[in-house]
């Protein structure tokens, strides 16, 4: 549900927002925005993840924006073709900037973050978005950031047994303005001895854009929809 919301909101402030923007490539980019199928296949076979575009799921509200959903390959689950998310891709220009929304899904064994398990979905978003020199910047950004005491927020106990905890940090590095936002979710349910077991999963979203204050204005923008 709260990959959903992430999702729902991004692909919505995006689609709103860019009516007056075009394709941008400049010296300083290896990446063309919007971007192009055949670039985030190709990253995605760089940096091992092993998922494929979702054509169906593919769609731009605007000029200037796509979005693309990524899921793992087809297989059968009882009885049924079943394919899992893995990623969600927006990006766009506006009024001359980038901007990638990013979110990932993987299960996870702990609430903690472990920012190695992430490492392949992070250097994905720093690849896609062009422009850094190393392509772990970002990570070794976040991998040496100090995690605060207060790193998660208090746990939202939901119906059914669920629970969630979740988390955002920023960093400004000289390509671009990134923002990681953590969510942890904890479930109850039942093996296949009817058993109560807890399963857990984690959502992590990577924004990156052009500027802290094209970040400010779409934040902004975004709240003031939410509020609607």
């Amino acid at each position: 549900m709260k990959r959903l919301l992430y999702v729902f909101l991004g692909v919505c402030v995006l689609g709103v927002l860019f009516s007056q923007i075009g394709s941008k490539k400049d010296e300083r980019f290896q990446t063309t925005f919007p971007l192009e199928e055949e670039v985030v296949t190709a990253t995605l076979e760089k940096t091992g993840l092993p998922g494929i575009i979702s054509e169906s799921e593919t769609n731009s509200y605007r000029k200037g924006h796509i979005h693309y959903v990524v899921r793992s390959p087809p297989e059968t689950f009882d009885g049924t073709n079943y394919s899992a998310f893995l990623a969600d891709i927006s990006s766009a220009n506006y009024k001359g900037e980038r901007v990638l929304y990013t979110v990932f899904d993987q299960s996870v064994d702990s609430e903690q973050i472990v920012w190695e398990d992430w490492k392949q979905q992070i250097v994905f978003a720093t690849l896609l978005y062009g422009g850094f020199e190393n392509e772990e910047e970002v990570y070794q950004a976040f991998l040496e950031k100090e995690v605060p005491k207060d790193f998660f927020g208090k746990a939202v106990e939901l119906p059914a047994g669920y629970s969630r905890v979740s988390y955002r940090g920023d960093v400004q590095l000289p390509e671009g303005y990134c923002r990681v936002s953590y969510t942890f979710s904890s479930y109850r349910t039942y093996n296949e001895d009817s058993f109560p077991i807890r399963k857990q999963s984690a959502s992590l979203r990577v924004d990156i854009y052009e500027s802290y204050e094209l970040c400010q204005k779409l934040s902004t923008n975004q709240q003031g929809k939410t509020n609607r």
